[in-house]
């Protein structure tokens, strides 16, 4: 199966979810996603003893560390496939079944919350931004990882057709260019203390093809672009054999006080 990195938000419809799973480890596996996991770290501020909640934890991994600094921790997922994961790998994290555009956590029930690539799917963003700050408690601390998906650099001679096809990458997430703009949707909810942090990740080739595999297939379904995607893939596959395939992506760190 190949799956879609658009299809986050519908990982259960699908006939088996191991193509998600297995995205997410080879995502997390990538040295720069090493350095994004101690920025929101260190943008929530002191874990030890505190209440975090960490929203779309998908296998459960980066909930884990949290835990491991001292953090009392609720990871949620709107996923019953990618919790069961989540639980199979174990640790001390209290894992639930939770929608972020409709959490249900009292108001103020947080010392922190954190959010890495969820917001980008959402189908209704406002309403995920606003029940993100409202978990909070005040003083608390918010701490988001977003791509802005246009970012993508990719060294490919087929200039125009790689235009489009990125162009339908962006816009096959419902929030593409979320990472610009979270600023001002944190700031327009009156949080404080805003910083934001940019986080450049060279994707390797196999992480790059998992990411654009399966939304190339569908672009040349949709006729957006020509319908020979072996032969888009070719200088790309010839690249990574001699040592020269280069793409990057890149996504901004958000730290804010409520």
């Amino acid at each position: 199966m190949t799956g879609s990195v658009g299809q986050f938000t519908t990982v259960d419809d699908t006939a088996d979810a191991s193509w998600f799973i297995r995205f997410m480890d080879v995502a997390n596996a990538v040295p720069e996603y090493g350095e994004i996991r101690e920025s929101l770290v260190g943008a929530l501020g002191p874990l030890a003893g505190r209440d975090v909640l960490d929203v779309g934890c998908g296998t459960g991994d980066d909930a884990r560390e949290l835990a491991a600094l001292g953090a009392r921790v609720v990871a949620t997922d709107i996923s019953d496939a990618m919790l069961a994961e989540a639980r199979r790998r174990g640790g001390a994290v209290r894992f639930v079944r939770e929608d972020v555009h409709a959490l249900s956590f009292p108001s103020a029930s947080f010392d922190g919350v954190r959010v890495k690539l969820v917001r980008q799917h959402s189908p209704a963003i406002d309403t995920a931004d606003d029940e993100l700050v409202r978990v909070l408690r005040p003083g608390g601390r918010l701490a988001v990882f977003d791509y802005d998906f246009e970012t993508l650099a990719l060294d490919h001679p087929d200039r125009e057709t790689t235009r489009a096809i990125v162009r339908y990458w962006v816009d096959n997430h419902r929030e593409g260019w979320s990472g610009r703009q979270l600023r001002r949707r944190f700031a327009s909810r009156g949080m404080t203390g805003l910083s934001i942090t940019p986080h450049t990740v060279q994707m390797p080739f196999g992480f790059f093809r998992s990411s654009m595999e399966g939304t190339l297939t569908q672009a040349v379904r949709a006729g957006a672009v020509p319908a020979d995607p072996a032969r888009w893939w070719r200088p790309l596959v010839e690249a990574e054999a001699d040592g020269h395939f280069f793409a990057s992506l890149t996504g901004y760190v958000l730290g804010a006080t409520r």
